[in-house]
């Protein structure tokens, strides 16, 4: 089989290549998978370069790669094999960007028929990192107010998707002009674009009276910080991200200046929130009840990942680049063996 695989860390174009690797057998309890497709996602390349979280930096060398959809083609001697031919998404499972993965059995979770391989390709990691942070998180209600930063990424307009769902209302930051009108088509109620040099006098009046009572940011920095001191008191923040941190050098854009009176005297609270350590704390039986039913709202149309575009294994750099475009129309997918 074909395999992406590093053996040391660096710029993607230097340290990733294409390997053929021995077929691999499935243990007692575990099932391996044909992939299909499986996205690259900016953590993906904070992996490449050695940048990510530790606990999430696998032993080289490795194949990248955190989610993606296959065909179950063997299965191990503890495993019905009625298994066999299941179309799965992969559960927290590491290392998918390779023609054959192994993993646990109950990792493996069946997609409805009614979801496009594209789709299904994007289930896991932000879908349920928006709809975990605001239904479980937040547990946002019918009425209440969001602040998001970032709505024109792929984890905000799922938010967008969720609040028409669920009947909550967004504020939404966006960093290019263009953007806000696009995001009130897609749902925004409201939509203040950065570029504005009054765009915090703008999300004051926004958020009106005592201000931010939930907010969830991934560009950090002046923005995050900004949000940060707009908190209501008792408000609270989730940071899950510092936008385009997979190539960045300075270590600056990382911090996250913060009024800590505004922090003290309002009972406020700004907590880091990262989905793997979220899916660490759960059981294999409750995060796949969560991704079973992302599965079944998208069967059903009521989500959406982003319109996708796939490239071959010998077009991975070319996957790599698209990836970190500061604008791109379509997620990249690395395009396995067919059925």
């Amino acid at each position: 089989m074909r395999a992406l695989i590093i053996e040391k860390h660096g710029e993607p174009s230097a340290v990733v290549s294409l390997r053929d690797l021995p077929e691999p057998t499935p243990g007692p309890t575990e099932v391996r998978v044909k992939m299909l497709l499986s996205p690259v996602h900016p953590s993906d390349l904070h992996v490449i370069r050695g940048r990510f979280a530790r606990q999430r930096q696998p032993e080289l060398p490795a194949s990248p790669g955190s989610e993606g959809v296959g065909i179950i083609d063997a299965v191990g001697s503890d495993v019905p094999q009625a298994r066999l031919g299941e179309r799965v998404v992969l559960l927290n499972v590491q290392g998918t960007w390779r023609e054959q993965v192994i993993c646990p059995s109950e990792r493996a979770i069946p997609v409805p028929a009614a979801i496009s391989d594209e789709d299904a390709a994007q289930a896991l990691v932000n879908p349920m990192t928006a709809w975990t942070m605001t239904m479980v998180e937040h547990s946002l209600a019918r009425g209440d107010w969001l602040v998001q930063s970032a709505a024109g990424s792929a984890v905000g307009r799922l938010v967008l998707q969720i609040a028409k769902a669920q009947g909550f209302h967004t504020i939404n930051l966006v960093r290019r002009p263009e953007q806000v009108a696009e995001i009130r088509e897609l749902g925004g109620d409201v939509v203040i674009c950065t570029a504005q040099e009054d765009w915090p006098e703008q999300l004051k009046k926004a958020a009106g009276g005592e201000g931010i009572e939930k907010a969830i940011d991934c560009v950090a920095g002046r923005t995050g910080a900004t949000l940060a001191r707009q908190l209501a008191p008792g408000g609270r923040m989730l940071v899950y991200g510092a936008l385009s941190s997979h190539r960045q050098t300075d270590p600056a854009a990382f911090e996250m200046p913060i009024f800590a009176p505004a922090l003290v005297y309002s009972g406020a609270e700004v907590r880091g929130w990262f989905l793997y350590f979220w899916l660490q704390r759960k059981t294999v039986l409750e995060s796949g009840e969560v991704l079973r039913s992302l599965l079944e709202q998208m069967a059903a149309g009521r989500l959406k990942p982003s319109a996708a575009r796939r490239y071959p294994l010998d077009r991975a750099f070319e996957a790599f680049s698209d990836t970190e475009r500061t604008a791109h129309d379509a997620k990249p997918l690395l395009a396995f063996a067919q059925p």
